[in-house]
């Protein structure tokens, strides 16, 4: 029987799960619940996020809150078996959404749960410099990141990944994991995770991309400061980025670090900072 599937998301990565989802034999997409739209640029424009641009290039149900469904999309009459997906969606579902699926929701985490749990595990991974990674599905409770596990596999992080690239890779394979184990077949029985193992992440803030002066300039003459710059670079490139401020007050970010970094000053981008020998 040909599952329906409500989707939960609201990022770039939310998409390219989306794009799987789409072109999918046993799966079709009921509807899409992302967040409300947000002002953006100078003139604080409202603007949908990509899962909201994505659903209605392809005429995909949107709604701004898990509680607007229309009925009967999640229960009786929905024309068979309702699963609910959450991708990079930002928000925490109250305990009558997941209760609304019958335990059938789940979500795709690119980390090795327990292991970074929360809202930046990309980042993190990357930050501590870690190499095996993984994208895990857990049935949703009501905790975060604290369901039982249906499915997890492993993958590395490479020496050049960014949060951008690894992203794309774990949330590619994390759709294949979900339609291979969710709408092609009956999941496996779901597994408690080792909780007394968890580790978690925190929501990043701009402040996170911030290095003293004195770090910024020493950073490609010290072994470890090349090392915690790259981490950076590679982790909070598009958003916070890597940046620090001048003795004399002015704003510097690190935008390239190959084959010679360069900072942007005041929106110019700057000559190769001459600290590189």
């Amino acid at each position: 029987m040909t599952k329906q599937v409500v989707f939960f998301g609201s990022s770039e990565f939310s998409v390219v799960v989306l794009e799987k989802l789409l072109s999918a034999e046993g799966c079709v997409l009921r509807a899409v619940v992302t967040t409300p739209d947000k002002p953006v640029g100078r003139h604080l424009k409202l603007t949908p996020n990509p899962v909201k641009v994505f659903a209605q290039e392809h005429n995909i149900p949107v709604y701004t809150s898990p509680l607007s469904f229309p009925s009967p999309i999640i229960g009786e009459g929905a024309g068979g078996e309702v699963l609910g997906v959450v991708v990079a969606y930002g928000q925490i579902l109250k305990q009558e959404v997941i209760d609304a699926f019958n335990g059938q929701i789940y979500n795709i985490h690119p980390s090795l749960l327990p292991k970074y749990r929360g809202p930046s595990p990309l980042q993190q991974q990357i930050l501590d410099g870690v190499t095996e990674t993984g994208v895990t599905i857990i049935q949703l409770d009501s905790q975060v990141d604290h369901g039982p596990i249906v499915a997890q596999i492993k993958d590395t992080i490479h020496p050049d990944d960014t949060t951008q690239t690894l992203g794309n890779r774990l949330f590619v394979t994390g759709a294949s994991l979900f339609l291979s184990q969710l709408c092609k077949a009956r999941p496996c029985e779901a597994k408690p995770q080792n909780h007394s193992q968890a580790t978690f992440t925190q929501k990043l803030t701009r402040q996170d991309g911030f290095l003293e002066f004195e770090e910024f300039e020493n950073s490609m003459k010290i072994e470890n400061l090349k090392l915690k710059i790259s981490r950076m670079h590679r982790a909070f490139v598009g958003w916070p980025g890597v940046w620090t401020t001048t003795p004399s007050g002015q704003r510097l970010k690190l935008i390239a670090l190959k084959p010679q970094i360069l900072v942007q000053f005041e929106g110019k981008t700057s000559q190769p900072w001459p600290i590189v020998v």
